[in-house]
């Protein structure tokens, strides 16, 4: 018993600490589906942790001189157990209201919204697993008269706690378990550790009542088991509104959608959707980026049955691929997209054609094009298609990466590129531009017939080593599809942002995104 006593508060702050740290991971995940994930949900995030185990080490120092450590010990872990239980309580109820008002919570109040959920949600666990190691310390001084070696034993543990947590829940327990399983365990063995506190410190009363909390964890962890489960994915050909899978995979939140009664399937990934899928008509292009790639590609190719090669750098569901390979059935396709649990719901659920002609590569796009630098066949058409309005990664903005992509493009090759802006600002797009300028001789940006300088517009850059003639856009059918930017917006944009380009170590996108950000309050 006395070496149980020992080493008990080593054990507990170990074990706690990895707790707050797989608690912080998952946060973000739960977070990213309402708000996006991008530097400003991690901001507030890592914000709001680190705020409650600062308030929690100043409430527990000051338990610590108050009262016996015995006492308090066990009720500390019960309270830091059901608070990081209420996590998934809390986030049901945050979901429920997220959908019932009808949004992804991207609006005007945006920062300030995600910093008022993460901190709803994840200050008062932090907190009070943050009260524990002060408590600790006292009782580890109270069983050895070692002070310094004890108090630096104690902290190199948590330290160490805190670090296997988060190689812990990063490399296995997400992409292994999914993010509300994990909260599950962590309230579970926080709570065995109450018990065990309780036994060891015959503090009986605290040991009944640990036996029943942690015998409620398990019958609500195996009622959520047993509960029909989005993130199984209920059958793809289903036409039935609503969530047809819901999972977290190791780069995203990935929800699988179908919406106007089941004519329309969406790719939602953290809280954002990243593609609309025609179940009624698979070759109806829903986004106008796609029908202005699509305008340039048949433009350019002109010959449908031309034997080429085209580069797709960020996949998603892959519609725009997929229509290159049932209507270029002469070439040969390739996709990059980071996320194999991505590739495989695009398979299982977007009608992605199983065919020779389209490769897909599970790699980060920055990566893929470093390791293709030697090759001998480049491709006609690269299309980058990795940019959202609210994420953008912006290792794949610098001009450091297209000029990689420059050499992996044919002398006669053609760049094409989507992104989102306001033209009255157009921060982002006159820096992509001049990033694009800073590599290739000539560039355009196409944009709808009706651009409204006020509003969110979506364009595409096209860049090349030849100019590029094209005014108009416009489709198989002879509908105009797009027009080149109008010359006066397009030099007010360059001259009010100059013409500073996007770099490896410059290329600050979420600050240049902010007024479209702002926008969504209309």
């Amino acid at each position: 018993m006395r070496r149980t006593q020992r080493y008990l508060p080593h054990i507990v702050v170990f074990l706690s600490s990895m707790g707050v740290m797989i608690i912080e991971l998952a946060a973000s995940r739960i977070i990213s589906k309402y708000f996006g994930n991008s530097l400003f949900t991690w901001t507030g995030v890592i914000g709001v942790v680190l705020a409650g185990i600062s308030a929690g080490n100043w409430i527990g120092g000051k338990w610590a001189d108050t009262y016996a450590p015995e006492r308090i010990m066990a009720p500390q872990l019960f309270a830091a157990s059901l608070l990081v239980f209420g996590i998934l309580a809390l986030d049901l109820l945050i979901g429920w209201f997220m959908g019932r008002s009808g949004g992804s919570g991207v609006s005007f109040w945006l920062v300030l919204q995600s910093l008022l959920v993460t901190g709803v949600l994840f200050f008062l666990p932090a907190a009070s697993l943050g009260t524990i190691s002060p408590v600790m310390v006292k009782y580890a001084l109270s069983q050895s008269d070692r002070m310094g070696g004890t108090v630096g034993t104690i902290y190199a543990l948590s330290s160490v706690g805190s670090i296997l947590g988060t190689f812990l829940s990063g490399y296995v327990l997400i992409p292994l378990l999914g993010v509300r399983a994990i909260v599950f365990v962590v309230a579970l063995v926080i709570a065995l550790l109450g018990v065990w506190v309780s036994r060891t410190t015959s503090f009986l009363k605290g040991t009944s009542l640990g036996v029943g909390w942690t015998a409620a964890i398990l019958l609500g962890f195996f009622l959520w088991g047993i509960a029909p489960a989005e993130g199984k994915g209920k059958n793809p050909e289903s036409r039935e509104e609503g969530v047809l899978y819901m999972r977290d995979s190791p780069y995203s939140h990935i929800t699988v959608k179908n919406t106007e009664k089941g004519t329309k399937r969406i790719l939602i990934m953290d809280g954002l959707i990243h593609n609309m899928h025609d179940l009624t008509n698979p070759d109806n292009l829903l986004y106008e980026y796609e029908r202005i790639f699509l305008a340039l590609t048949e433009t350019f190719l002109r010959d449908p049955n031309r034997s080429t090669k085209t580069l797709t750098l960020g996949g998603g569901a892959m519609t725009f691929p997929s229509y290159l390979a049932r209507n270029f059935r002469q070439a040969r396709h390739t996709v990059v997209e980071i996320d194999p649990k991505v590739v495989e719901v695009a398979y299982r659920y977007f009608e992605v054609p199983r065919t020779e002609i389209l490769h897909i590569h599970t790699v980060d796009a920055r990566l893929f094009v470093q390791g293709k630098q030697r090759i001998e066949t480049p491709w006609e058409v690269i299309y980058l298609d990795a940019f959202n309005s609210f994420s953008i990664p912006y290792h794949l903005t610098t001009r450091e990466f297209t000029q990689g992509m420059e050499k992996l493009l044919h002398p006669e090759g053609i760049l094409l590129a989507n992104a989102i802006d306001i033209p009255r600002y157009g921060r982002f797009l006159g820096a992509y531009y001049a990033t694009l300028s800073s590599v290739f001789p000539h560039v355009a940006i196409y944009g709808s017939p009706l651009v409204d300088r006020d509003r969110r517009s979506t364009f595409v850059l096209a860049a090349a080593r030849f100019p590029i003639p094209y005014e108009e856009l416009r489709d198989s059918q002879g509908n105009l599809v797009a027009k080149r930017l109008d010359p006066v917006i397009q030099e007010d944009i360059l001259r009010r942002n100059g013409n500073r380009p996007l770099t490896d170590d410059y290329a600050p996108v979420e600050n240049l995104m902010i007024p479209v950000f702002l926008d969504m309050i209309r």
